[in-house]
């Protein structure tokens, strides 16, 4: 299904960061279409705010099929979101317990679908990235370890913590969520990253889950 036909089909909610991008590039080129031109913006974003740099026009045309155009248009809209949700906020996030993780994730229970976000966690505890590994209940989505670990390698990680909701409003974790945690602590434990928790959130409450 194409971004704007699961927008329209499911909502806003249920767009990945890269669908989000593809909306705003709106077509692809000669040899590339909207959605490869979508990973390479987001890819380069991602690593411009990494880095710690302003995000500039000359930047984002660098990408193969992205012109000033659409590079505006996406700058305008991370602009936009800056300034309706202070998104620009340098105030940094640390999460060393259950209750810290759950207050910074707790709007997840208010999400219609099933959501696993992650936070990746520096030596200090401090938040470098939050990120949506998938949407959809975790016993009709596949999470492999890879899917935490990647993203975990890129930001140069020392900690991970994974939430996930629980539309229902129970947050009793399930089996399949003790197998997730296990399966994922594994293979965080083999490239030296630590789970730090993995935590169930409902309407308006959470469970931690034990493995």
């Amino acid at each position: 299904m194409l971004p704007r036909e699961k927008y329209l089909e499911k909502g806003i909610d249920n767009l990945s960061d890269i669908d989000l991008i593809a909306i705003l590039v709106g077509s692809g080129i000669k040899g590339r279409d909207f959605l490869s031109v979508a990973r390479g913006v987001l890819s380069k974003i991602r690593r411009l705010l990494r880095e710690g740099k302003e995000l500039e026009i000359a930047d984002i045309i660098k990408v193969d099929g992205v012109g000033i155009v659409t590079a505006m248009r996406i700058l305008c809209g991370i602009e936009l979101g800056r300034r309706l949700y202070d998104l620009s906020s340098k105030e940094r996030v640390y999460i060393r317990n259950s209750q810290e993780a759950y207050a910074a994730l707790r709007d997840v229970g208010k999400k219609k679908q099933e959501y696993v976000i992650a936070l990746f966690l520096n030596s200090r505890f401090e938040v470098l990235d939050r990120r949506v590994i998938c949407i959809g209940s975790l016993d009709g989505v596949t999470i492999l370890p890879r899917d935490i670990i990647i993203p975990a390698l890129e930001v140069n990680a020392s900690s991970v913590v994974i939430a996930h909701n629980h539309p229902s409003g129970d947050c009793s974790p399930s089996q399949e969520d003790i197998v997730l945690t296990r399966r994922i602590q594994e293979g965080l434990d083999l490239v030296g990253l630590n789970l730090l928790d993995h935590i169930v959130i409902g309407k308006d409450e959470w469970r931690r889950v034990e493995v």
